[in-house]
C-alpha cells in the first residue's frame, strides 16, 4: 500500500503544477494591457516617459480580454492643457507629433503605435529644449515576466476562479507606475485583476526584489 501511495504523489504533484502553469498561461494570454519595456528622462527640468508593450482594442475594462495592438505611450509634463507639437527621435528616425492633454493625470500624450525592446536610442524635443530617454526597465531585477508570476502565486485563488476549461473569464493589466518619495521617482509594477463582475483586486509589485508592496481595491486610472 505504501509504494502505491508514493508511486501516486509525484503524479498528483506533476498535474498540480501543470495546473499552475496552464493558469498563468491563460493569465498571459489575457493580458489587457502588458508593458513590457519602460523609458524615463532623468532631466530634471523636463518629465517625460515611454512605455511600450500591448495592450487590447477597444481599451475597456469589461471583463473580457479583446485582440491586442503594439503601443508606445509617450507622457510628457509640458506647459499649459493644449495640444502641443513636439519631436521624437528614435535610432536616427525623426518624428513630429501632436500631444493631446489629459485632464486626469495633467499630462500630455501621444501613442507612437510600435512595439519597443528597450534598446532604442530616444530623444524627445519640445520648445527647444532635447532630453534622452534612458530605459530604466532594463534594470529592473523583476521583469514584466517576473511580476506576471509574483501576482499569480499571490492571487492564485482569484485568477484560478477564473479559468474553466481552457477558457479565462476576466482580463489583467500589468503597467508601470511611478511615484515621488523623498523627491526622487520610485518605479513599480500595478498588476490589476478584473473578472466579469467587474470586481478588482490589484498588487504593488516591486521592480528591484521579488515582493509585494500593497494590495487591495482601487479606481483604476
Amino acid at each position: 500500500m505504501k509504494k502505491i501511495i508514493f508511486a501516486l504523489l509525484p503524479m498528483v504533484l506533476f498535474f498540480s503544477g501543470c495546473k499552475m502553469a496552464d493558469n498563468l498561461t491563460l493569465l498571459k494570454q489575457n493580458m489587457s494591457e502588458l508593458n513590457e519595456v519602460y523609458f524615463m528622462s532623468l532631466d530634471e527640468q523636463m518629465f517625460v516617459t515611454i512605455t511600450s508593450g500591448q495592450r487590447e482594442e477597444p481599451y475597456i475594462y469589461d471583463g473580457k480580454s479583446c485582440d491586442k495592438l503594439d503601443f508606445a505611450l509617450v507622457n510628457a509634463r509640458l506647459e499649459g492643457d493644449d495640444m502641443e507639437l513636439a519631436t521624437i527621435s528614435i535610432n536616427g528616425q525623426v518624428q513630429n507629433v501632436i500631444m493631446q492633454f489629459n485632464f486626469v493625470t495633467g499630462l500630455h500624450f501621444v501613442d507612437l503605435e510600435k512595439r519597443l525592446d528597450g534598446s532604442e536610442k530616444i530623444t524627445f524635443e519640445y520648445m527647444g529644449k532635447k532630453v534622452e530617454m534612458q530605459c530604466l526597465s532594463d534594470d529592473f531585477v523583476v521583469d514584466h515576466n517576473k511580476a506576471l508570476e509574483i501576482a499569480y502565486e499571490n492571487l492564485k485563488n482569484e485568477v484560478d476562479a477564473l479559468c474553466d476549461d481552457g477558457e479565462f473569464k476576466g482580463e489583467a493589466y500589468l503597467r508601470v507606475a511611478n511615484y515621488l518619495e523623498g523627491g526622487k521617482d520610485k518605479v513599480v509594477w500595478l498588476f490589476s485583476l478584473l473578472d466579469g463582475k467587474k470586481q478588482m483586486k490589484n498588487l504593488v509589485i516591486s521592480t528591484l526584489t521579488p515582493q509585494i508592496l500593497a494590495d487591495g481595491k482601487q479606481v483604476m486610472i
